[in-house]
């Protein structure tokens, strides 16, 4: 009896992680999908389609990343504590989000070109963090 309820336990607590990391990885899937609606937008200078895929890049970086906590629960135990990365990546993309929609709602009346370099620059900024994010989480340390 003893013997099956250990296998239960264990059992139970793969499952617990495997679904977090299911659940992790969906999310960067999700954000990586937005991510390259904003690359097409800005390929077809589609200012409306760069605004919609920001914004929801945005609002799903912030609820997965934004919050220690949460993050923390998808992580494994021995990498638990690098959940402050995903925080700071998290602050990096929001104020690299307000420069692209600063750049497409044209609020400090720039010209197309430096709007454009501007908001393309922050996009990279943003790719960046979430390379950096993912080499330290990935680290054996």
């Amino acid at each position: 009896m003893k013997k099956i309820l250990l296998t239960s336990v264990v059992a139970l607590a793969l499952s617990v992680t495997s679904v977090s990391a299911y659940e992790l990885k969906s999310n960067m899937q999700l954000l990586n999908a937005e991510l390259r609606e904003v690359q097409q937008g800005f390929i077809t200078s589609d200012k409306d389609g760069v605004k919609s895929a920001i914004e929801r890049f945005a609002k799903h970086a912030n609820e997965l990343l934004g919050n220690k906590e949460k993050f923390e629960k998808m992580l494994p135990a021995n990498k638990k504590h690098k959940s402050n990365e995903a925080v700071m990546s998290a602050q990096i993309i929001a104020h690299n989000v307000q420069i692209i929609l600063d750049a497409v709602e044209n609020k400090y009346n720039q010209s197309g070109k430096l709007r454009r370099e501007e908001s393309q620059r922050a996009y990279t900024y943003i790719e960046h963090a979430c390379f950096r994010c993912h080499n330290i989480v990935r680290d054996e340390n």
